[in-house]
């Protein structure tokens, strides 16, 4: 009996659930790395299709709803707490549903053609057998992953006969075309055959006609094709590419759906869904020819709509637990409120949440500024209006940054303008060409190239005789895979580009001024790019102005008269507006966009944030040893600076969103921008309880902008793929972005009360950071469970699945995991304390720099639009780290065995 209750009580104990959490979240990061080296099959078949892994989540499941009865939650009103849990097994048992009896497919479909048939996205072994007139249909879906072969044996019946199928050994893409090569053993009676299939997913397999006994037998692998209960049919396919660009802005399916007697028309695009009976289509892809679309069909309905009414539950069970007035949040107030004499927190909570070969040392600046235009006749090139290679319409000015911070890295050389030095390569090659204004720090390169230094001209790249030392290199790197390129291949076709874009400039290219009256898709040309659709005075116009400019600017250096030179930009101007197919910048756009590059705000709010940070920590800490009111009225002007950075970054991501006219948040820099707004308003709305928290918030929002201004991260406004174009990417990303900064701040919290600990400072200094902590985890938390299901609408919407276990999904739920046991570990008495909880706030933010920098540059996945080249600031997480642990072990030797449990 004792056993039996020791049993229970165990399957019902806090430390199994941080186990099982434990457990799911190793699981889960290990499913990862195994789908980015054998890919998904892999992935599915080891862990998340693995039956074990159902059981874990079972597992799971019980251990709350015995946790719930032994500590009654139903008896002490915890409606919040039980709605919010129990939200998590709706969505598993939707989960489960769609697993079970959802499935997937695409149709493929041209113009003026019409199908009732879907091309499954499961893969089966399929065929038909027949003897003595006698025939058999047989198909069976098979998971097939390069990590092993999975065990696969089926039997047919046919008549007296007993036809066993099995799977022998899987040849994974190892044919050209990448199809799987299955052995497959057919045995009827005691004659057996063997079989070589080929095929993959979204592919129909050629079958393979085989006779076994007295059996004649036709079987394939791959794809097969379901009939559909009604019929669809193209009118019309358009893809609908930004201006000037070959990148897609939309596509678009006009359909006509015939179901019975109903006949309707249906328009089709990225993130609009059309719904016939219990069949949902989506716009997928498209034909290159653009005559041919490609629809997802997905028949998922009771599984969708369980996980929906679960995601419902979250958001319900989330208000229930911060408006109850005994749930941990509150009871967490009250007691901060004690210490502190301060209610205002929850309110605020809420308002935030709505709410010539010449060395570098022989030029000199004056050499410069003698070969290059004024500033004020620059400024006027900064104002004229260019379509860059996105096909983005935008001021010279910002053309010109981001030209000069791919070649340079920086947005200025040696005092002077992007626009001068850019200028300066397109009139006066000669002079520049000599000029070491490539950034080149590789010194294997160095070596290959015979040079020195961090900056090289553009002449050291070439031969006296005019040879490009590169060619061979470049030619032979591109003959390799991308994977098994080295650092070095790397970096010289970086260079490269490089070494394009100034031989571009020179040659009269990219450097898109002019519209193309012909072009309907608004298309920008330069005045060295093939100008025979042009005609007339147009033509004559284009063909010389930049001539006429440059002779001009040579007199002009000479006279110091630069009127004429300027009344030739004011005539471009003019050309620009007249000629245009597609809508240029307002005035008020353009003066917007170059306050925005002139003012730097986020640089400014970076040096800011960091200088205030810091003071407001030091004038704190003084006021501590020794308390004065010249020292207070200190703290509070510091205080008032961070309100204002705040403020100021607040203007910055205002005037980005104008300019863009999109969410600032679409990509890697963008979203570290929000990441430090978030981390300062995190800081911010428990400012009136500790003043250190601002301060640590406020200097590591400093950071964070002060990493996305280094130049590795590119700020440059670029139009958005297709399926970011959907307000759930503002909705989605806003949210789970947010989190990000509590999670931050909670790491700082973290740090510093194991400081306080080395330094044996008051408990009840330590006890107040310890609550601001777990509320600013509590608040981390709900954005994050909002931000990850709300993603999850949104890749219903776009992608015809909820749920994909894509890695940047799955980090994201990992992290949630990890904050999870967080939370829940002041239940078990060894994890209890203020040091344990500071611990654990500090090293769970590796989870969230996992989601947000490892999935991104490390593995793969849908989110490839946030990738590239690893940046610097990765390297130096692993050394803090190591300086936290030096820390983390010193405060355990002085730790306080105390706790904040219930």
């Amino acid at each position: 009996m004792k056993k039996s209750v020791r049993c229970l009580s165990f399957f019902t104990s806090y430390k199994l659930m941080l186990i099982l959490l434990a457990l799911y979240a190793v699981l889960l990061a290990a499913a990862t790395f195994i789908e980015s080296r054998y890919g998904s099959p892999a992935a599915r078949a080891v862990v998340y299709n693995n039956v074990l892994f159902y059981l874990l989540q079972l597992l799971l499941i019980i251990n709350f709803i015995g946790i719930s009865l032994k500590v009654h939650l139903w008896r002490h009103r915890k409606y919040g707490v039980i709605i919010f849990h129990w939200a998590f097994a709706v969505v598993l048992a939707g989960a489960l549903i769609t697993r079970v009896w959802g499935y997937e497919g695409i149709i493929h479909i041209r113009e003026g053609e019409q199908t009732s048939q879907m091309l499954t996205h499961q893969s089966y072994i399929s065929g038909v057998a027949e003897s003595k007139g006698h025939s058999v249909n047989f198909e069976f879906p098979i998971e097939i992953n390069s990590l092993f072969t999975q065990p696969f044996s089926e039997t047919i019946c046919l008549g007296n006969e007993k036809i066993d199928i099995s799977l022998d050994k899987v040849k994974y893409s190892s044919l050209q075309n990448g199809d799987h090569l299955l052995e497959m053993s057919l045995r009827v009676g005691n004659d057996e055959r063997t079989v070589f299939l080929s095929g993959k997913d979204y592919q129909v397999g050629e079958p393979e006609n085989v006779k076994v006994g007295d059996v004649d037998i036709s079987i394939a692998y791959g794809s097969v094709f379901k009939t559909l209960p009604f019929t669809v049919h193209l009118q019309d396919f358009r893809l609908i590419r930004y201006p000037g660009s070959h990148s897609p802005s939309s596509f678009e399916s006009d359909l006509i759906l015939i179901s019975g007697g109903t006949v309707r028309e249906e328009k089709i695009y990225m993130n609009r869904v059309v719904y016939e009976q219990n069949y949902r289509l989506y716009q997928s892809s498209y034909d290159t020819d653009e005559q041919g679309t490609v629809l997802s069909v997905n028949n998922d309905t009771f599984g969708t709509s369980v996980t929906y009414i679960g995601y419902a539950m979250l958001l319900l069970g989330m208000i229930f637990i911060f408006a109850h007035k005994d749930s941990r949040f509150r009871i967490l107030n009250r007691k901060l409120t004690v210490l502190t004499g301060n209610r205002k927190i929850i309110a605020l909570f809420f308002l935030s949440v709505s709410s010539v070969s010449i060395s570098a040392q022989e030029i000199t600046i004056r050499d410069l500024q003698k070969s290059v235009s004024p500033v004020s006749l620059a400024d006027r090139w900064g104002q004229l209006q260019i379509q860059n290679p996105s096909g983005r319409i935008e001021p010279v000015d910002t053309y010109t940054a981001s030209l000069l911070r791919k070649i340079y890295r920086k947005n200025s050389f040696h005092g002077l303008t992007s626009e001068q030095v850019v200028l300066g390569f397109i009139f006066d090659a000669v002079y520049w060409n000599s000029v070491p204004v490539i950034r080149q720090t590789n010194l294997e390169l160095h070596k290959l190239l015979g040079t020195t230094g961090k900056e090289i001209a553009f002449n050291d790249l070439f031969e006296n005789d005019g040879a490009y030392k590169l060619a061979k290199f470049v030619e032979d790197i591109y003959m390799k895979p991308v994977s098994s390129r080295s650092r070095l291949e790397k970096d010289i076709l970086k260079l490269d580009e490089k070494v394009n874009i100034l031989y571009g400039l020179q040659q009269g290219k990219m450097f898109a001024l002019f519209p193309c009256p012909s072009d309907k898709n608004g298309k920008w040309v330069s005045a060295g790019d093939d100008l025979s659709a042009f005609s007339g005075k147009d033509s004559l116009f284009v063909s010389k102005i930049m001539l006429w400019y440059s002779d001009e600017s040579i007199r002009s250096y000479t006279t110091g008269n630069w009127d004429t030179p300027s009344d030739i930009i004011g005539m471009i101007d003019v050309y620009q507006k007249a000629r245009s197919q597609v809508q240029v910048m307002t005035q008020k756009q353009l003066k917007a966009e170059l306050f925005y590059n002139k003012a730097n705000l986020f640089f400014v709010s970076a040096m800011g944030c960091l200088l205030s940070g810091i003071l407001l920590l030091t004038a704190i800490l003084w006021f501590q040893a020794k308390p004065s009111r010249w020292c207070q009225w200190t703290v509070r002007f510091f205080i008032g600076t961070v309100i204002l950075f705040f403020f100021l970054q607040t203007c910055g991501i205002g005037l980005r969103w104008y300019i863009s006219g999109q969410a600032p948040w679409s990509n890697a820099y963008e979203s570290m921008i929000y990441i430090g707004w978030a981390t300062l308003l995190a800081g911010l709305l428990f400012a009136r309880r500790s003043g250190l928290v601002l301060a640590l918030a406020a200097f590591f929002a400093g950071v964070i902008l002060f990493v996305a201004d280094l130049n590795w991260m590119d700020p440059e406004i670029t139009p958005l793929v297709p399926v970011l174009k959907s307000y759930w990417l503002m909705i989605h990303v806003a949210v789970i972005t947010a989190s990000y900064g509590f999670f931050g701040m909670s790491f700082l919290i973290g740090v510093l009360t194991m400081f306080f600990i080395v330094r044996n400072n008051k408990q009840a200094e330590i006890r107040k950071l310890r609550i601001i902590n777990e509320m600013s985890l509590h608040i981390g938390v709900c954005l994050l469970v909002a931000g990850t299901f709300l993603g999850a609408i949104w890749a219903n919407e776009s992608w015809g699945r909820y749920w994909g276990w894509d890695p940047k999904e799955t980090w994201a739920l990992i992290t949630l995991v990890v904050y999870a046991m967080i939370i829940h570990a002041r239940f078990v008495p060894k994890l209890r304390s203020d040091y344990a909880f500071s611990v654990m706030s500090v090293y769970g933010l590796l989870s969230v720099l996992m989601t947000y920098f490892g999935v991104n540059y490390y593995l793969t996945g849908l989110h490839s639009y946030g990738s590239g080249d690893v940046p610097p600031a990765v390297d130096i997480i692993g050394l803090v780290y190591w300086g936290i642990t030096i820390l983390a072990v010193i405060a355990a030797r002085k730790r306080i065995p105390d706790s904040l449990s219930d």
